[in-house]
């Protein structure tokens, strides 16, 4: 799984979730480790900077689209990855938004999350 087929699966209604798992699978499949050889940290660093990577990427070029504030509403009860959160955090408005940049506000450092004061939210 590359990129854009990550970003295809998710504006068709996919979840972050579901996308980690197919791209991780397909790393494994790839580098064609045997069931027995797998462990739940394989590719799990790889997996994580791609879904970085994705995340940026919603957030840059898909902004104000609901289909992706979802999969990042999702995806950022689940991790812990700044990229996640500044792209639901700075470029989407919805109820709700100002208890996660309070919680976003404790994971992240100040410089980080300065910038979310100036995007609105409606609770």
């Amino acid at each position: 799984m590359d990129q854009k087929r990550a970003i295809e699966d998710i504006l068709l209604g996919a979840s972050m979730r579901q996308v980690s798992i197919a791209y991780r699978d397909s790393l494994i499949e790839a580098f064609q480790f045997r069931p027995e050889d797998v462990a739940a940290t394989t590719f799990v660093k790889e997996t994580e900077s791609f879904m970085k990577n994705v995340a940026r990427h919603l957030g840059e070029k898909h902004r104000g689209d609901g289909r992706v504030q979802h999969a990042l509403q999702a995806w950022v009860m689940e991790c812990d990855h700044y990229e996640a959160w500044d792209a639901l955090l700075a470029g989407f408005d919805f109820a709700g938004k100002s208890a996660l940049v309070r919680r976003g506000r404790m994971r992240f450092p100040g410089p980080l999350t300065a910038h979310w004061a100036d995007c609105g939210a409606r609770d």
